[in-house]
């Protein structure tokens, strides 16, 4: 009897506490976000968010929208392989960010390789950032690979899904 006992102790399947290690997943999650491109803009830390290529002229609106976890602001990016002389016009209520770069993840903004129409320096806000509030443009004066990002901070009334239009690809 004492043999047949001490044979189902040993089978006895041991459960073991991941309750430390299920909270830490949850938190971590709180934090990061989905997103197939790591973007830095400062003085917020790095944000993950969905991009989307612009392959052609025509107009479209920004379907692949990520979200900063906690505040819930919505961002996205805009891959594309502009020429001297590429427009592209953005109408919505967004800040946009620059970066010249033909891959993610998207380091350091710019202000140059373009012009802007009608977007409003927020520098302030974001190193190198504009506000589109409306309709404004982005006229490219240095052929280049570039990212446009953009961040939108819903209770100021902004919205990361924009409408675009490409001209001059």
């Amino acid at each position: 009897m004492s043999l047949v006992a001490g044979f189902s102790f040993q089978c006895e399947k041991k459960e073991e506490d991941n309750s430390d290690l299920l909270a830490l997943a949850a938190v971590g999650s709180l934090f990061s976000s989905a997103g197939d491109c790591n973007v830095s803009a400062p003085p917020r830390s790095s944000i993950n968010t969905w991009s989307s290529s612009i392959t052609a002229n025509g107009t479209a609106t920004v379907s692949k929208i990520g979200s900063v976890p906690v505040v819930g602001h919505q961002t996205a990016a805009l891959k594309i392989t502009a020429k001297n002389g590429t427009n592209v016009a953005i109408s919505g209520n967004t800040f946009v960010i620059v970066y010249q770069t033909s891959a993610c993840p998207l380091a350091s903004s710019t202000r140059t390789g373009f012009t802007t129409t009608s977007l409003s320096d927020t520098t302030a806000e974001f190193t190198n950032s504009y506000t589109v509030s409306g309709s404004g443009s982005i006229n490219f004066t240095v052929a280049n690979d570039y990212y446009i990002f953009l961040y939108a901070i819903p209770s100021r009334g902004q919205a990361a899904s924009v409408t675009y239009t490409v001209t001059g690809l």
